[in-house]
């Protein structure tokens, strides 16, 4: 957009000659009398096209941030006559952040909306120009702060009051493991009925004062994200599902636990009547098993189609009430291919369903935190054990590279490969990766005509196998004994 590039604050608009499109010859020979239109012939209502042009391409260069419209005003009388009477259509918005005083700027401007801003992880103070914009709470609409615990105190009080014009909060507080700071009253009073987005990561605010807030946004709330949460911030999955239940346009709901110690006390279910969030499409989890499983008892999702799960490390997991929840998920119940990729910290187990022309309908990812390969391969059985029946539609299966090896590959026994193998009973290609390729030949090359593994097999791909004599000759004889009981296996590098 040429024509703003260039202006500041206290410059002075010179005569801009607007270029005319290309001519052919005859049209510049008929043209020759024609006169050049300067930019202060333009009507009011084309300058504001120009300028929500020029808008719009600011904002997405900038990933939203607010566009700096206070440049253009103060070119020319004209110019701030046609922005100000046009707030809305221009999105005007006052960015309050850190830097020069801006309480005379917010005087100047007493009707636009507030954009808050502040990423001083290591200050030890916050800047009064937040303090100044947060108790303008009528006229907030954007608030985004990444905070140290101690500098959280300095919001208490501030943000007590309703923001009955804010769209969306985000907090991010760094290690807030100590105990939660006190209200005195509802987190943001309580209401804030525009709030379309929430995010709060390393909050240890007690619950109640969240949960009275959401059931004020019912009606606009879209993502919810709650994240690192302390052991002191805890809720219950049943306050939880109380919480959400009024939530129509939820579309994406992130709950994330800092500690294992975040689990239910009992194991007892509630009542077979679930809670339906129509709008639900991505699901994520991160923290123990057995808050899972009472959670997604209580609650169904008609619109999902990504789950990304993540357990803390434990031996025995049991979790027929999730198996009973992907079998209520149209986009997962009956997925095509599946990826397990282990690592030096956790495994993940990631489940794809397709439609026509390969295009994903869902996706689910499970992982756990675990840094032993035995521990990992074990989750990974548990899981596709208790799964069933969603490993018997999965036409794919690939055993990915890890970025960097788990511990304890010494550990692995063969019978490990094969019991991971054993579900996926309609699975015609199979892709093994580098490091693991071995192991896997000779577990199926030592043990596959006594299990029957893999039934339907018709594509093997072990990417890097010639590199070692000895896992050729053991791949060529699985293929060989697989051709001697009449099933067909073509062998890929």
């Amino acid at each position: 957009m040429a024509l703003m590039a260039g202006v500041s604050e206290g410059s002075t608009m010179q005569p801009t000659i607007v270029p005319s499109l290309e001519k052919s010859p005859e049209q510049s020979i008929r043209g020759k009398n024609e006169q050049n239109t300067t930019i202060e012939m333009l009507s009011e209502d084309t300058l504001l096209e120009i300028f929500d042009f020029y808008r719009l391409d600011s904002m997405k260069q900038f990933r939203g941030r607010p566009w700096k419209w206070h440049r253009l005003v103060h070119v020319c009388k004209r110019w701030r006559y046609v922005i100000t009477v046009s707030p809305r259509r221009l999105g005007l918005q006052i960015l309050c952040r850190s830097g020069a005083p801006i309480e005379s700027t917010l005087d100047s401007w007493p009707t636009l909306p507030l954009v808050v801003r502040y990423k001083g992880p290591k200050s030890k103070y916050l800047h009064n120009n937040i303090i100044v914009a947060l108790r303008r709470p009528a006229r907030v609409c954007e608030i985004d702060l990444v905070l140290t615990r101690s500098l959280i105190g300095s919001i208490v009080e501030v943000m007590q009051e309703p923001f009955q014009t804010l769209e969306c909060i985000r907090i991010t507080v760094n290690n807030a493991t100590e105990p939660p700071v006190p209200f005195r009253e509802p987190f943001l009073g309580g209401s804030a009925p525009r709030l379309r987005e929430i995010k709060l990561d390393g909050i240890a605010f007690p619950f109640p004062t969240v949960r009275q807030l959401l059931s004020s946004t019912a009606d606009n709330l879209v993502q919810l994200c709650l994240s690192n949460i302390p052991n002191t911030g805890y809720f219950s999955p049943d306050v939880l599902v109380t919480s959400l239940s009024s939530l129509v346009q939820l579309k994406e709901l992130n709950v994330d636990f800092h500690s294992p110690a975040s689990r239910p006390p009992g194991g007892t279910y509630p009542p077979s009547q679930r809670v339906i969030i129509p709008s639900l499409s991505t699901l994520s989890f991160h923290g123990a098993s057995e808050y899972l499983e009472e959670f997604v008892a209580q609650v169904d999702f008609p619109a999902l189609t990504y789950i990304n799960i993540e357990f803390f490390s434990q031996l025995i997991f049991h979790i027929p009430q999730f198996s009973q929840f992907i079998s209520r998920v149209n986009a997962l119940k009956s997925p095509t291919e599946v990826m397990v990729t282990p690592a030096a910290e956790i495994i993940t187990l990631f489940f794809i369903q397709q439609g026509e022309h390969r295009v994903f309908l869902g996706e689910c990812f499970l992982g756990v935190s675990c840094e032993q390969l035995d521990w990992q391969l074990s989750f990974v059985t548990q899981v596709l054990s208790q799964l069933s029946p969603l490993p018997s539609s999965v036409d794919s299966l690939t055993i990915n590279k890890p970025h960097k090896m788990p511990t304890g590959e010494e550990d692995v026994s063969s019978t490990q490969w094969v019991e991971l193998f054993r579900p996926f009973t309609h699975v015609r290609t199979v892709h093994v990766f580098e490091q693991l390729v071995p192991d896997v030949v000779d577990a199926l090359a030592t043990e596959d005509m006594a299990t029957g593994v893999l039934p339907k097999l018709a594509r093997f791909y072990l990417k890097g196998y010639r590199k070692s004599p000895s896992v050729a000759k053991a791949a060529e004889k699985f293929v060989a004994a697989r051709k001697h009981s009449g099933r067909t296996v073509s062998l890929f590098n």
